[in-house]
């Protein structure tokens, strides 16, 4: 009988001992909750790179200028004529940061333009043009290439210059009228 008295009352102080821990933990224990209101304060800095001043283009050869639009976000040319090997039209315009933040290029990506021809020969005309168009974006200070990562500073204007032209070097000139679309890229600035 002994040893069943020990038995309960060890586990009589095996249950206490537990609801004493449960209890314990219980007072111990407490939830956190945490709550913000943020704000977040104009520092009086500003964002604004865009484009302006387009010229009005230069024709060389028996090239046919067409025609530039611009707005601050974006530059399109339409109606150029190119007739011969060596035919160009260059554009000039300004990549402006007016705001109070450095910035640079995030993203240039050339897009792939599209050459329809006419007639009969539109296949074979189409590939010799796509052979032999040329298209380049520079900046008019240095003659360099756009790319990614150039920068343009608070405040900073960068002239820049459009060209398309038809290799000087060519030696065929295509049957029919071959129209291209699309040409050009998208520059994306970020911060710097």
């Amino acid at each position: 009988m002994e040893s069943r008295t020990l038995r309960t009352v060890a586990i009589a102080a095996l249950i206490i001992a537990i609801g004493g821990v449960t209890l314990g933990y219980a007072a111990l224990s407490q939830v956190l909750t945490i709550n913000t209101n943020s704000t977040v304060q104009s520092s009086g800095t500003s964002w604004n790179v865009h484009f302006e001043n387009a010229d009005q283009g230069v024709a060389t050869g028996d090239a046919v200028k067409g025609s530039i639009s611009l707005n601050a976000t974006s530059v399109t040319l339409s109606g150029v004529i190119l007739k011969a090997p060596g035919d160009s039209v260059t554009y000039t315009f300004d990549v402006v940061n007016d705001g109070e933040i450095d910035a640079k290029i995030g993203t240039f990506t050339a897009k792939q333009p599209t050459f329809t021809g006419t007639g009969g020969s539109a296949s074979a005309d189409q590939s010799l043009v796509e052979g032999q168009y040329q298209y380049a974006i520079t900046y008019v200070d240095g003659g360099t290439s756009v790319a990614q990562n150039d920068t343009l500073n608070a405040g900073e204007t960068k002239k820049i210059q459009i060209k398309v032209s038809y290799n000087a070097n060519a030696t065929e000139l295509p049957e029919g009228d071959v129209t291209i679309a699309n040409s050009g890229a998208t520059i994306t600035y970020v911060q710097a």
